[in-house]
């Protein structure tokens, strides 16, 4: 019913032309976006299942691009430049990013009593306890932080619910073994971050570190369930 709805709302997404996609504002092509999740969200899981991809890319009908490693994915100029022969707009869809399930040793205070471990970092100079998860492949933050305009926004899945996001990098900082450390690193920017699926578990949630970004610093973490910290003992 929701895909047939999503059918009849406006012009069919996987016929738009790219040429005219480009003309559009980002309101109109967030919409494009989310309805063709829509319509095409059960071939899509599905397409994922039996590939074993971590993403593909969708133009018209055909499949005209996946993976199977995780962490990587192409930038959002990258895939729209898919659709340029045919003159349509390609579409990216990911399996689900994030295996996250509240326990008590997380140590970023939640509801009963619960915790979740956080890193202190700083984004783009904004000093932030970001919520670490170690079940997350990928880092995910608030939109606040693109320094630049988002040319297009895909469609994710995080707790069975649909948020919209653009790839990009971040500048982070953190102190580690007495040093600060500064690292580019490529982050999802998340559309509307406040009514997205990430701040279920915790409402104040502006970032999730996942586990390329400890690659990327070279991180060894130590987290105290008593004191309810997380200390950053050394980077590279």
């Amino acid at each position: 019913m929701r895909s047939i709805v999503a059918e009849e709302e406006g012009p069919d997404p996987f016929s738009f032309p790219l040429s005219r996609y480009r003309a559009l504002s980002e309101p109109q092509r967030l919409d494009l976006v989310r309805r063709a999740g829509v319509i095409v969200r059960d071939r899509v899981d599905e397409e994922l299942r039996a590939r074993g991809a971590a993403w593909i890319v969708l133009l018209g009908d055909r499949i005209v691009a996946e993976s199977k490693e995780i962490g990587t994915h192409p930038t959002a100029e990258e895939v729209l430049a898919m659709g340029e022969g045919d003159d349509l707009v390609p579409f990216i869809f990911e399996a689900a990013l994030v295996e996250e399930i509240p326990s008590s040793s997380r140590l970023a205070l939640l509801h009963r009593g619960d915790a979740y471990p956080t890193i202190p970092v700083a984004i783009e100079g904004e000093l932030v306890e970001a919520d670490l998860d170690t079940g997350s492949h990928g880092t995910f933050l608030d939109s606040r932080w693109q320094s630049f305009e988002a040319s297009t926004w895909f469609e994710g899945r995080h707790m069975g619910q649909v948020f919209h996001w653009t790839p990009g990098r971040a500048r982070f900082e953190l102190s580690a073994g007495g040093a600060r450390v500064a690292r580019d690193v490529p982050a999802r920017f998340v559309h509307d971050c406040n009514a997205s699926p990430f701040v279920r578990i915790n409402a104040s949630r502006m970032a999730l570190i996942g586990r390329d970004f400890l690659r990327a610093f070279g991180l060894r973490l130590r987290l105290s369930t008593p004191e309810l910290t997380t200390a950053i003992d050394a980077g590279e």
